[in-house]
């Protein structure tokens, strides 16, 4: 009932960024990925970064775990297989929400990229770079342009797949996502989401649409 109140609460809010869905489904027009898709279900440096938070995550680390994991999927998929970044890129997933528990923020970019640095610090400037803008635009509504844009914008819009739950497909089949979906499961990652707000500020509905409003880049 608790989760049934606060989505009613959260209407508003829902309505607001309503206004760029037809701005975010306008990416859905690109051509569509038709190459079969290769679901990535194990990664040795997710494992070896996320582990350190499972305590920290609780019932939570499943359902985070898997995000990753589709999040990784969708966005080698974009680049075709090209794994030059994809260290960098599996580093950047495992911190790019962390901040929601190690910080308690709705507002989680900033908290989440200084969790990032103080982990990673063994990148060049220019991969920690790279992981900030992986971090800072993961929910950014229009393609990023700068430095290694291939590899932000495309795990901006696999980032947005998964957390849209494959409303947004940004060109990838429905039966490709279906597939991710299937072979990695949710464990309850869009409850936990959902949950978040609640579990930090009650029913505080104007606080939590300030701190989240401060997730997302136009």
């Amino acid at each position: 009932m608790e989760q049934g109140l606060f989505t009613l609460a959260m209407l508003p809010f829902l309505a607001i960024i309503s206004g760029f869905y037809v701005y975010l489904q306008s990416e859905n027009t690109v051509p569509v990925f038709d190459k079969p898709i290769t679901v990535i279900t194990e990664s040795p440096r997710i494992e070896e970064l996320l582990t350190p938070y499972k305590d920290l995550l609780g019932s939570d680390y499943e359902g985070y775990r898997g995000h990753l994991y589709r999040v990784l999927t969708y966005s080698l998929h974009f680049l075709d297989g090209d794994e030059t970044y994809r260290d960098v890129i599996e580093s950047a997933l495992v911190y790019h929400d962390i901040g929601l528990w190690t910080d308690g923020q709705l507002s989680y970019l900033e908290p989440s990229v200084a969790r990032a640095k103080e982990s990673l610090s063994g990148y060049g400037s220019e991969e920690l770079q790279l992981v900030e803008d992986i971090i800072m635009q993961h929910h950014k509504f229009s393609p990023f342009t700068g430095a290694n844009e291939k590899v932000v914008n495309a795990v901006r819009k696999a980032d947005w797949i998964d957390a849209s739950m494959g409303i947004f497909k940004k060109g990838i089949p429905k039966n490709s996502i279906s597939k991710v979906q299937a072979e990695v499961p949710n464990a309850g990652f869009h409850n936990t989401l959902m949950e978040f707000g609640p579990r930090l500020h009650g029913y505080n509905v104007p606080k939590m649409i300030y701190e989240i409003s401060g997730i997302f880049r136009v």
